[in-house]
């Protein structure tokens, strides 16, 4: 199994949220299927059962999974939600990036840099 590592600075619940949501937008858990459960969770992420509800808690109280007493938490049927999702990890993971490159490069080398990668990704 492997252990999974997370970052000293973001609490941990909140790291294994943003795991979750990547694997729903994804398709790892596709719309209306059911997640693991807290112990599977728990067991795979190798993290206490308490954190793991506190991740799902944020991503019920997002309507991103819907709970269905006594059956599970289940990935909403309402795509919109997904997609709505998607954008938002786009826009923070956006602007991670620019925030990470704008003290050490103007805009215009930014928007070239970019551009280049994209063109040699296409070319793979």
């Amino acid at each position: 199994m492997e252990i999974t590592k997370f970052k000293a600075n973001l609490p941990i619940y909140l790291q294994v949220s943003d795991l979750l949501a990547e694997r729903i937008i994804r398709g790892s858990y596709p719309v209306n299927s059911k997640v693991p459960s807290v112990r599977e969770l728990a067991e795979e992420l190798t993290t206490n059962p308490r954190t793991i509800q506190n991740a799902l808690k944020e991503l019920i109280d997002a309507q991103i999974l819907i709970t269905r007493r006594g059956q599970g938490n289940f990935v909403t049927a309402d795509r919109s939600k997904i997609v709505e999702l998607k954008q938002q990890r786009v826009k923070q993971k956006t602007a991670e990036y620019l925030d990470s490159l704008q003290p050490f490069l103007s805009w215009n080398e930014i928007i070239t840099a970019v551009e280049r990668e994209i063109a040699k990704r296409k070319e793979q």
